[in-house]
């Protein structure tokens, strides 16, 4: 009741705009770095566990939250009606997470980050209930359509016959977790404008931390090293894209409609898939190009229709 009420709010005091030209580009220069999360998650479990890598990442990308809560005088007080939303969020983002190391551990960078990459499809399906002016239409169906269709040949053109490493168990995994991302974002977004964005970001630093902490203790064994790509790997995953891109990506949904700051969201991929291809020497292989293709194209229509609609109505 308190979640359906707080949605209540957000619809009655909307406050968030289409993106702008800025904004936009700030959004490019995200995804570019977004792309090459999974690359660094992946030479980070050659040498510890995925839950171990979970909870390392969050204390950097903590780290840097709590600096910046700090250098702008946020406060860290909880308020009675903020602790549902930092709860939800936090339990939403662990579980996320869980699924998406685990299914990074058993598949390629390539089609984690092309899977983890169809997230503003289920984002877009979520605020057509959840968020004003995202309403679905035929335009978006179709973008869907040739989403799923890319997501398909991404897990059963090349699983097992062209690239190895790649299983259907690891790409089912990256699929679960782009939905519930997808869902997370735009839960975010909704209680963002009734309280701060920041302290979302570190609740589900602070919960994540602590939910990877234990299961790890529990059912793996610690493991550290002294090669240098891995810190990178865990400093790049943890205070670059937990600390800097999280706090970035909240800024933007908080103030912008959902849709708009998706739409640049489809460079993830390519830029994942170079990276991979650069730094792991990833063979791209038939079904990751064939479904790159796919998801780009219905991500350009579903974000470019849903840009040019919510700019009708704000004007």
């Amino acid at each position: 009741m308190r979640l359906i009420e707080g949605f209540i709010m957000t619809i009655k005091h909307e406050k968030r705009k289409p993106a702008g030209f800025y904004p936009s580009i700030f959004q490019i220069l995200l995804s570019m770095l977004w792309g090459g999360n999974h690359t660094s998650i992946k030479v980070a479990l050659d040498y510890s566990p995925p839950l171990q890598i979970g909870w390392m990442r969050f204390v950097s990308g903590g780290l840097v939250t709590v600096i910046y809560m700090c250098f702008k005088r946020e406060s860290f007080v909880i308020k009675s009606a903020e602790v549902f939303p930092l709860t939800l969020i936090g339990i939403l983002f662990s579980v996320q997470i869980v699924f998406m190391n685990y299914g990074q551990y058993l598949t390629t960078a390539g089609h984690a980050t092309a899977l983890n990459a169809t997230f503003p499809i289920w984002a877009a399906c979520l605020s057509h209930f959840l968020v004003p002016n995202d309403l679905m239409t035929r335009y978006k169906l179709l973008a869907i359509i040739l989403s799923y269709l890319g997501v398909l040949s991404i897990v059963f053109l090349d699983t097992g016959l062209v690239t190895p490493g790649i299983s259907l168990s690891g790409d089912l995994l990256s699929i679960t977790s782009a939905i519930l991302l997808g869902l997370r974002l735009v839960l975010t977004s909704n209680f963002a404008q009734n309280m701060s964005e920041v302290k979302l970001m570190l609740g589900q630093l602070i919960m994540g931390t602590i939910v990877f902490l234990i299961a790890s203790q529990l059912i793996e064994t610690t493991q550290f090293s002294y090669e240098l790509n891995y810190w990178i790997a865990i400093f790049y995953q943890g205070s670059v894209i937990a600390g800097f891109g999280f706090l970035a990506n909240a800024w933007l949904m908080k103030r912008y409609l959902p849709s708009t700051i998706t739409f640049f969201s489809f460079i993830q991929p390519l830029s994942g898939v170079t990276v991979a291809w650069l730094i792991l020497g990833e063979n791209p292989g038939r079904g990751l190009i064939v479904g790159l293709i796919l998801i780009v194209i219905g991500a350009i229509i579903f974000s470019g229709e849903s840009y040019y609609r919510s700019t009708r109505v704000f004007k």
